[in-house]
């Protein structure tokens, strides 16, 4: 028992037994450096393909380029189902909107390039209406979510992808835009090309939110 006149002093922990996640990461920072140099070339990659007259190649790469991007995206929330504890119902409807888009895309591949017929408006119905029911069943847990969704840097990046697709898409890729700017004498194909790699980039700005908001949902913070 420790007397009225003495003194404690706080014990020093030493460095060595500090947590290693507080430590800086190279490895870390090495992936996060591939990752990015990884998208860029994702996205330039389909400008350095040859275009034979008669064969699509550089739109049909664009295509499975941005299904391979929402894919991912998909897979990414999916796998953050695991860890994400109460807020598990917030990554399946993630996953369920991110799957509902990579239908979407496929259809676009699958019916515009391949000439195929895909039954998207049913496939893409279904996993809506899957997460509509888990938004209701969970209102709680998803307000929650939504509250505080302005706060994650992944949110960011979703809304800017949302905006390229309904609003700059819709200028940029219009003829009249072009008319306007470069005269009659314009090529068509412009605003086909800059349409399909505006939504390339809108898919990769997805995968990229989809990644910030896997990990932020997998910390299995807990419920109020």
């Amino acid at each position: 028992m420790r007397g009225w006149g003495e003194i404690t002093y706080p014990v020093r922990v030493p460095n060595s037994e500090k947590s290693s996640a507080d430590r800086p990461s190279w490895k870390k920072t090495l992936l996060r450096a591939l990752l990015i140099c990884a998208g860029s070339v994702t996205i330039l990659l389909p400008a350095w393909l040859p275009n034979r007259p008669g064969a699509p190649l550089e739109r049909g790469t664009v295509e499975l380029l941005q299904a391979g991007l929402l894919a991912a995206a998909t897979a990414v929330m999916i796998g953050a189902l695991a860890h994400s504890g109460q807020r598990r119902s917030v990554c399946r409807v993630l996953a369920f909107g991110l799957a509902a888009a990579l239908v979407g895309e496929l259809e676009d591949f699958i019916s515009g390039i391949l000439k195929w017929p895909f039954p998207e408006g049913w496939v893409i119905g279904v996993l809506l209406f899957s997460a509509l029911v888990t938004v209701l069943r969970h209102r709680r847990v998803m307000v929650r979510f939504f509250a505080k969704m302005g706060e994650h840097a992944g949110a960011g990046f979703i809304g800017a992808a949302l905006l390229i697709l309904y609003v700059f898409n819709r200028v940029v890729g219009s003829p009249q835009f072009w008319q306007a700017s470069l005269g009659d004498g314009f090529p068509p194909q412009i605003p086909g090309i800059c349409k399909s790699y505006l939504e390339l980039l809108a898919c990769y700005f997805i995968f990229v939110g989809s990644l910030g908001l896997a990990i932020t949902l997998g910390r299995r913070e807990e419920l109020d």
